[in-house]
């Protein structure tokens, strides 16, 4: 993106492109970098970006509440022990615990990153 490499914002984020919801992504870093992360709460963008790399939503167990378990992308590594779980469910848990995630697009040498975590809104 010619021109708007400096912007604070996330328009070079793929994932917020192809989601049109650069407005939705917040970079993490000052100067666009190759490993540049960002954080973004909007759900068409966090599932094309994990949709873009074989990704599905997940958790780990469930809580002794009941409220679910940990979320995670997946990426269908059979030695994994999660459990896949639909979309929608996922992003309830999601918007239920005030989540944001976080990712990257590229790795510090150009390759394609799974980098992902997810954080609270509050931090």
């Amino acid at each position: 993106m010619a021109g708007n490499s400096d912007r604070a914002d996330g328009a070079a984020s793929a994932a917020a492109q192809q989601a049109d919801a650069v407005d939705e992504v917040e970079r993490n870093t000052k100067s666009q970098t190759t490993a540049s992360s960002y954080t973004t709460t909007d759900h068409d963008v966090i599932r094309a970006w994990a949709e873009a790399r074989g990704g599905q939503p997940a958790e780990v167990g469930d809580t002794e509440n009941g409220q679910g378990g940990v979320l995670r992308i997946e990426f269908r590594d059979p030695d994994n022990r999660l459990d896949e779980v639909d979309w929608e469910p996922f992003f309830k848990v999601f918007d239920d615990r005030k989540l944001a995630f976080v990712y990257q697009e590229k790795t510090s040498d150009g390759g394609t990153s799974r980098f992902n975590k997810f954080v609270s809104r509050d931090s």
